[in-house]
């Protein structure tokens, strides 16, 4: 039986609700959203925005391969990361039972950039962007911060010798 894994889009989906964590993959239970096209064009949306924020990041290596080979993509991503200074679009991390694919990173010695593009835009004259005027998170920011903070533990735990800088990469409504 293969270890199933916490992936990053399970971690958000168990943020949702902690019972879509034991349904997911099973075909009995199915997700009919899966052949819905406007899920489909935001999709598309999406990856349009990742490879224009990856023209910001010009030579870049791109894993490719299935996401079910988890360790085939992480040693990949480590063969690449033997570089003193690269960039990888898509690299893969594993930790315990832990696993995630990040949109790009930017190795320099031990520093890494951790950058998770995202199609929302926002305000850059927003003084209460991810915290309220009560202190607590914005709602609306929530699952964005609990994902990069994700990709961050595991990234971290993988490599605990490396300095980590994570980013939120989105269109400037301003722009």
């Amino acid at each position: 039986m293969t270890q199933r894994l916490l992936t990053k889009s399970r971690f958000k989906l168990g943020l949702e609700c902690p019972n879509k964590l034991f349904y997911t993959k099973k075909p009995e239970y199915a997700n009919q959203k899966l052949e819905d096209p406007f899920l489909e064009a935001l999709a598309q949306g999406g990856f349009q925005v990742e490879e224009l924020a990856r023209m910001n990041y010009p030579d870049g290596h791109l894993i490719e391969g299935n996401d079910w080979n988890y360790d085939l993509l992480v040693e990949q991503t480590n063969e690449l990361l033997k570089q003193e200074n690269v960039v990888i679009y898509e690299p893969a991390f594993k930790f315990n039972n832990l696993f995630i694919r990040v949109d790009i990173l930017v190795k320099k010695a031990n520093e890494i950039e951790l950058i998770e593009v995202k199609a929302k835009s926002y305000d850059p004259l927003d003084e209460h962007l991810f915290v309220g005027k009560r202190g607590a998170l914005v709602s609306s920011w929530k699952a964005y911060l609990f994902d990069v903070a994700f990709q961050h533990y595991v990234m971290q735990q993988a490599n605990s010798n490396w300095i980590i800088k994570s980013y939120l990469m989105m269109a400037n409504k301003r722009k």
